[in-house]
């Protein structure tokens, strides 16, 4: 008999913890079964594969590529069970399916709104589950199951290889102060006088972050003096207000929340970011799934601004 026939949830759990933690004796613990009940399933199981999974050693386990390459793939089963326990209480009552969809803060406040009102016509009864973070965490939520659809800035060459994307719009960049800044207002600003105020900015390895270095390095220009850092557009919004901190941000955004005070500063910035979807390939025709995205390739088109 396949191996696949023989396991059980359970193992596909302690398998990944095994691969995190790599030491035998707290995932026993963790999972409450004896030291020796678990070493032995994983030498069956290594077994049943047919190939070794980890290499002993006298700190604990590392786990070899196969290893973790299953793991990651009873992730995506794990969270997909996790969802569907969580599909079958919500379609109990009066929701008719859900979706999961995480958003990068950006797109929270410039596409979302208008994404939810379109898909909402079309799936009054149908439950959505929104969740906010940084693109890094929301990929690999995606990965896991956890959630259906991804929409946020990804760069080019830049998206993970185990899934699908599809650029939504492009979004160009500017740099946005408070209304008693002392740059604001003023005409034709200087690169030079931008940099010489400090900035608040996204945090390192983030694709604005990087757009942002990458854009002031095209022009030899030195870093600016980052004093403060926040991926959040409505705080930065609230941190801005009777500064002189600057903060990058698409033109999307800052049109979106002007109600803040904000003024976006008349500087030329030469590059722009992007908006793109990211699914799962597996997902691919999914109806709920896809007239999410649907919506979201309508209603990108108001975002260039």
């Amino acid at each position: 008999m396949d191996w696949s026939y023989k396991i059980r949830l359970r193992n596909l759990q302690m398998l990944v913890r095994l691969c995190e933690l790599g030491n035998m004796s707290q995932v026993a613990q963790e999972f409450n079964v004896t030291q020796p009940a678990l070493s032995k399933w994983v030498k069956e199981f290594e077994g049943n594969v047919g190939a070794p999974l980890f290499q002993r050693h006298a700190r604990g386990l590392t786990p070899l590529p196969l290893a973790l390459e299953l793991a990651r793939q009873a992730k995506g089963i794990v969270g997909r069970l996790d969802r569907a326990r969580a599909v079958v209480d919500y379609m109990k009552g009066p929701t008719e399916g859900q979706v999961a969809v995480g958003v990068s803060p950006m797109v929270a406040i410039a596409l979302l709104p208008g994404v939810l009102r379109d898909f909402h016509r079309l799936h009054p009864k149908v439950f959505v589950h929104i969740r906010e973070d940084t693109l890094d965490h929301l990929n690999s939520k995606l990965l896991s199951g956890e959630l259906d659809l991804v929409i946020g800035r990804i760069e080019e060459g830049q998206a993970p290889p185990d899934l699908t994307h599809e650029k939504l719009c492009d979004t160009p960049l500017c740099l946005a102060v408070c209304r008693s800044h002392p740059l604001a207002g003023t005409k034709n600003v200087t690169w030079a006088q931008a940099l010489s105020y400090p900035w608040m900015a996204p945090p390192p390895g983030s694709p604005f972050r990087n757009l942002m270095e990458l854009t002031l390095e095209s022009m030899n220009l030195g870093k600016p003096n980052v004093l403060v850092e926040s991926a959040y557009i409505h705080t930065n919004a609230v941190l801005l207000e009777g500064t002189d901190l600057i903060a990058p941000m698409s033109r999307a955004t800052a049109w979106c929340i002007q109600g803040a005070a904000l003024e976006v500063l008349d500087l030329f910035i030469p590059y722009q970011g992007s908006v793109s979807l990211l699914w799962r390939l597996e997902d691919q025709g999914e109806r709920l799934i896809q007239d999410f995205m649907d919506c979201a390739r309508r209603q990108s088109v108001n975002m260039v601004v």
